[in-house]
């Protein structure tokens, strides 16, 4: 009986073993940077805009899935180094294995069918727990691909959006959560930003100025503080609104500046077009010292060699964050 289960599933070679446990410690060490990262700066390491985006629609704390991340590499790198004296242990790691896997394939899918964006850090462990399956013997390569695929075709059958709730969405009072009043109101206008992208900064930073329209702002993701002083904060709202709106209009970056007005409404994509209508419409223009000098706006950034202290210079020249 023993023979016949051990030629249907051979047991793993110490090699395969050694190059489990090295990814393993990789992996534990990446989600443990992020949890120690996070606690610090409130973010998380990412080289893409992806990971503002995903990290905007969940509805518990980030460092929850980081923290989760952390106990599962390291409970498979135990299992790895016990497999080596205990045969039983093999087995809790082939399962473990399969489990990561079914994880990343929901929250692949998740990512490819719903935000239809990719955030590169889930990207990574994604890949360290894929190579770990395949390291584990073409049977249970065959296993983990076979379940990856399938919850994919579930995720690609489904739909994901209420369609009775298409109108509601679309009301950019409810994912207002604070208003910048003016006495002299001339235009109502809502701000689709997330403090995580630059543009949406340099946007901020201009609004900081006297401005002679009433402007909502409508985050894509919560915030724990005002972005801004002198707002008028709201009881209640939601971000989701704003995202889903943005969605359903097929807008995926970030500023957005939305006019509302007796005709409908316009948008404005950018932060250089949006600063630009802001400058024409709204906000009091600032003195010039002499016709040598460009303006003193704080966001000007023409010269290359200057950059805000608020600002990372490095953060300017990215494009805009991507949305749902």
């Amino acid at each position: 009986m023993c023979q016949t289960k051990s030629k249907l599933i051979p047991k793993l070679s110490r090699r395969s073993l050694s190059w489990i446990i090295v990814l393993a410690v990789i992996g534990a060490g990446t989600t443990l940077v992020q949890v120690v990262y996070q606690v610090i700066n409130d973010s998380i390491i990412c080289l893409n805009q992806g990971c503002s985006v995903v990290e905007s629609l969940l509805r518990i704390p980030p460092i929850w899935f980081n923290g989760v991340g952390t106990f599962f590499f390291i409970s498979l790198l135990l299992c790895a180094i016990a497999s080596r004296f205990r045969p039983g242990a093999e087995g809790v790691l082939r399962l473990l294995l399969l489990l990561g896997v079914a994880a990343e394939g929901v929250l692949f899918s998740y990512q490819a069918f719903v935000a239809q964006t990719f955030c590169s850090y889930c990207l990574f462990i994604c890949f360290l727990i894929i190579i770990m399956n395949i390291l584990a013997g073409w049977r249970q390569a065959c296993l983990a691909v076979l379940l990856f695929t399938t919850e994919l075709i579930i995720f690609s059958l489904l739909q994901f959006h209420d369609p009775e709730a298409g109108t509601e969405s679309l009301n950019l009072n409810h994912g207002t959560y604070a208003v910048k009043r003016s006495i002299s109101s001339q235009k109502q206008l809502y701000l689709l930003f997330s403090t995580s992208c630059p543009q949406c900064q340099m946007v901020l930073d201009l609004l900081r100025t006297s401005t002679q329209c009433e402007v909502r702002f409508n985050p894509v993701k919560h915030l724990d503080t005002m972005v801004l002083p002198d707002l008028d904060p709201m009881d209640s709202w939601d971000p989701n609104i704003n995202a889903s709106t943005l969605k359903i209009l097929g807008i995926d970056t970030i500023p957005v500046l939305v006019e509302k007005s007796g005709n409908g409404m316009r948008f404005i994509r950018g932060g250089r077009d949006i600063m630009a209508y802001l400058k024409e419409n709204c906000v009091e223009p600032l003195p010039v010292v002499r016709k040598s000098m460009n303006s003193f706006l704080p966001f000007d950034l023409a010269n290359e060699d200057e950059c805000r202290i608020d600002v990372d210079c490095s953060e300017q020249t990215e494009p805009p964050a991507y949305l749902p």
